[in-house]
């Protein structure tokens, strides 16, 4: 039974004879009767504090996490507190009914400006300030590139750097803030031509497939759960990127992340929006790749062949 939290059964008059896989951040993580395993994921090179212990307390059988990036900082931050459990690397997905691949339809014409998407709602980790800075490396002033635009896409008071930044005078008229939820992601990617997102660190890079699984090409960054070993299928990734120390004061999240070469960013955005059609193409392409490779079908399967495995 695959489950988010243990009160599940108690709401729906279930016991514990079979194999409880609780899917949560490990923060969350309790001890549950009978055979147990934690899904799980972190964002960062290390585990934050705490989570080894919480894990501990759990006695759960086996982890499963999407990558081998995950596998190590996991296995890691166990054996410093003196203990193991196996880990499982069970890549994640994304569903094309739902992110579903967009059409081109001569959309490249003389009126529209080419649009870049970029996600602010996770303070810097995203990567929009390097986008930010690579925007305006690559397109200069409104006068000299006009046809082209870049959307931060937010949440309501969520980043106070985008809060001030929007509240303030002069904002270049090529860049749009959005503060606002939406109902559907996939309405804002639809929004843009190519997806900027060298985010610093994933656990695996959901909304990264997801936008490339509705044919937009994607740059990034082949590092941490972005780099699956196929990066290069389904994202145009970027390297040369420098390491730096995870602020400590961001929740949930310890190690190393890796900040975007302006400069390659910048080189990138640039030639999207000089070649916008073999840009959309790669990311048709793309599209293609995932629904052949990452859906959750794949991963639905894949956690069977597990469960399978080891009953």
């Amino acid at each position: 039974m695959l489950h988010s939290l243990p009160w599940v059964h108690q709401e729906f008059g279930l016991d514990w004879n079979n194999l409880t896989i609780s899917c949560l951040p490990a923060y969350y993580a309790v001890r549950v009767p009978g055979r147990n395993w934690v899904w799980t994921m972190t964002e960062g090179s290390e585990l934050p504090d705490g989570w080894a212990h919480k894990l501990l307390v759990t006695r759960a059988d086996r982890l499963i996490v999407p990558c081998e990036y995950n596998a190590i900082a996991f296995n890691n931050g166990m054996i410093e507190k003196g203990f193991e459990i196996p880990i499982h690397i069970l890549p994640g997905g994304t569903d094309p009914a739902v992110f579903q691949r967009q059409e081109l339809n001569g959309r490249y014409d003389s009126e529209h400006k080419y649009t870049f998407l970029s996600l602010g709602d996770r303070g810097p980790r995203k990567g929009w300030t390097e986008v930010w800075q690579a925007f305006f490396k690559a397109f200069g002033t409104p006068d000299e590139t006009p046809d082209v635009r870049l959307i931060i896409k937010s949440r309501p008071q969520v980043n106070a750097m985008l809060d001030m930044i929007s509240q303030g005078d002069g904002l270049d008229p090529r860049i749009t803030i959005q503060q606002e939820d939406l109902d559907e992601m996939s309405d804002a990617y639809e929004a843009a031509d190519c997806i900027a997102m060298p985010s610093r660190s994933e656990g695996w890079g959901l909304p990264h497939r997801d936008a490339a699984m509705m044919g937009k090409p994607v740059i990034t960054q082949q590092y941490g759960g972005l780099d699956d070993g196929h990066t290069a299928e389904w994202s145009m990734p970027i390297s040369g990127g420098k390491l730096d120390r995870i602020p400590s004061e961001a929740p949930h999240i310890k190690g190393e992340w890796m900040k975007a070469p302006i400069n390659v960013l910048a080189d990138k955005m640039r030639w999207c929006y000089d070649n916008p059609n073999e840009a959309a193409e790669f990311g048709q392409n793309a599209s293609r790749w995932l629904e052949e490779h990452q859906t959750w079908d794949h991963a639905a399967l894949a956690l069977i062949d597990l469960i399978e495995e080891y009953s």
